[in-house]
């Protein structure tokens, strides 16, 4: 269990190799140092309020190396002044709800949603004692209709499951009137796998696409980045989603319980039926035989065609992988959003700044975005893909004590149940994936409990 430090009430900790800037005692004693983390709005999409401090909002600082948590809520300047906190590396997560009478209020413009939820994230602040504060600036998502409800990328076990071929992905209709799901894009983010600052990154650990998408720092702020963008499709109206209902989308559709014939005849044993899922019910597959055959590549073994599910459209594909295999190790952000294909034409694809003439990438503008959600490695030491306004965190499975798990262990994260309302279900969105999903065995068309 995470351990919470009290504010004001700091255990002395020894730490080994620390900075000599730490160092107030003489036997390697760490010290308690004043911190302040002072939170503003995010200047690009509040610029009449960017310039003053926000009151109420809680702030959560974690140190990354032990885990200990500092917990508080900034004064009417929009401060957190903190009189001792021990020097390392943290995460700090800042959070805030306004009615919307007091959205209005402070923002000055109006909204049409009773709750709208706020977010500011930074994964790298160093507190020494050449550091006294740390500006956090916080802002909304696009609330939208539509959420990803359940994201199973982990795959089940690699010998006695279904490896990685029973993933899926549950979009959930969060609105009380029906939403067609025709057209609805899905996109898979990729980017920098360790956060580590080089010469093509930011500080962060995570690409400066500016360096080959140009633009200045609006190419990290304004767009996200995808070699995967597959489509739902339909004229407009042939797939209706319920409210309080939710579609699923399979790699493959079927029943992954059961052996079955790969595409050349070979049978493939499942030896524990429990440990997976069945997909053959699901919406809609990314069967890939045809697209593959059109571009001269072979398909993928596993890749077996359910004629009685729609296939999705493939509208970007730049990378090896003639299947969709959610990656397991580079753990792929995951955004719905909505274009027309001519919308689609125009955006630019760029080489990433580790490979300048390498793989290129679909450079999507964010406000197409809809929902998303950031997933991390166990050890969390990839950067975030999305901005906070689409997530203002992310999550990652855990096991039954909370702690991190790893992959192919047949758990997925899924979105926690708000209310019902008279019988429609009503999933939690607080734009903050940390705080909105949690972790269960995968069950496509299930519930958190």
């Amino acid at each position: 269990m995470k351990r919470l430090i009290l504010l004001l009430i700091i255990p002395v900790l020894v730490l080994i190799g620390c900075n000599r800037d730490d160092d107030f005692g003489k036997n390697n004693e760490i010290k308690p140092v004043p911190f302040t983390v002072n939170i503003k709005y995010d200047a690009s999409k509040y610029p009449s309020v960017a310039d003053k401090g926000v009151a109420n909002v809680t702030v959560i600082m974690k140190n990354t190396a032990t885990g200990d948590q500092i917990t508080g809520k900034t004064d009417a300047n929009g401060d957190l002044i903190l009189n001792a906190v021990l020097p390392g590396n943290y995460s700090v997560q800042a959070e805030l709800q306004l009615k919307q009478s007091e959205y209005e209020q402070q923002i000055g413009e109006e909204t049409s949603y009773e709750i709208v939820h706020f977010g500011g994230f930074d994964e790298k602040v160093t507190i020494n004692a050449n550091t006294s504060s740390k500006l956090i600036r916080i802002t909304s998502g696009n609330l939208g209709d539509l959420v990803i409800k359940q994201y199973y990328y982990a795959g089940s076990d690699t010998k006695l499951g279904a490896n990685f071929r029973d993933q899926f992905i549950e979009i959930h209709n969060n609105s009380d009137q029906t939403i067609y799901a025709d057209g609805l894009y899905l996109v898979f983010l990729e980017g920098n796998t360790n956060n580590n600052p080089t010469t093509y990154t930011l500080s962060n650990g995570q690409y400066d696409w500016s360096k080959t998408a140009g633009g200045g720092s609006a190419a990290n702020t304004d767009y996200v980045y995808s070699n995967i963008l597959i489509k739902i499709p339909g004229t407009g109206s042939q797939y209706p989603i319920l409210p309080g209902k939710s579609i699923v989308i399979a790699q493959t559709a079927i029943n992954h319980k059961m052996p079955f014939d790969d595409i050349n005849g070979t049978g493939v044993a499942i030896q524990e039926p429990d440990r997976t899922v069945d997909l053959s019910h699901a919406d809609f597959e990314t069967y890939m035989g045809d697209y593959n055959t059109s571009i001269g590549k072979k398909p993928f073994a596993w890749d077996i065609q359910n004629i009685m599910v729609p296939d999705m459209l493939v509208s970007y594909w730049s990378i090896a992988s003639n299947d969709l295999i959610l990656n397991v190790n580079s753990m792929l952000g995951l955004g719905i959003l909505r274009a027309t294909d001519t919308e689609v034409t125009t955006w630019k694809k760029v080489a990433s700044p580790k490979a300048p003439t390498g793989t290129l990438f679909l450079q999507i503008p964010k406000n197409y975005i809809i929902d998303g959600i950031d997933i991390t490695d166990k050890e969390q030491k990839a950067p975030k893909d999305f901005p906070a306004d689409i997530d203002a965190s992310r999550t990652f499975i855990v096991n039954a004590v909370g702690q991190a798990e790893g992959t192919f262990t047949g758990l997925s994260v899924i979105r926690k149940t708000k209310e019902i309302i008279n019988g429609r279900v009503v999933l939690q969105d607080t734009n903050n994936s940390a705080n909105d999903f949690v972790t269960i065995k995968a069950n496509p068309r299930g519930y958190a409990q």
